[in-house]
């Protein structure tokens, strides 16, 4: 019953969104916030990881199963709150 088309489409999407958080973080300009060590380190940390999902994915070692859609999902709604952030990852995790 399991349809192969789903999991090539989660893992499509997978790529493509750590493909964007990975050049958003990557195109970052502070324009005049202060500097944090920690949310660059953070910063570091996310685009590595982006960045070896995506190569796990281009060399077929990452293939998301059927049942990973709520992490999918997930990973829209981060991907678009650092698009509506401008990048800036403390405005992300920041607590009001």
């Amino acid at each position: 019953m399991d349809n192969p088309l789903i999991p090539a489409i989660l893992t499509q999407a997978t790529f493509w969104l750590c493909l964007g958080l990975f050049m958003r973080l990557f195109t970052f300009r502070r324009k005049g916030t202060r500097f944090r060590r920690n949310i660059s380190c953070l910063a570091w940390l996310v685009m590595v990881n982006a960045g070896a999902a995506m190569m796990f994915i281009t060399k077929g070692l990452l293939v998301m199963p059927a049942q990973s859609w709520p992490l999918v999902a997930i990973l829209a709604v981060f991907v678009g709150s650092v698009y509506q952030s401008g990048g800036n990852l403390a405005r992300v995790w920041k607590i009001s």
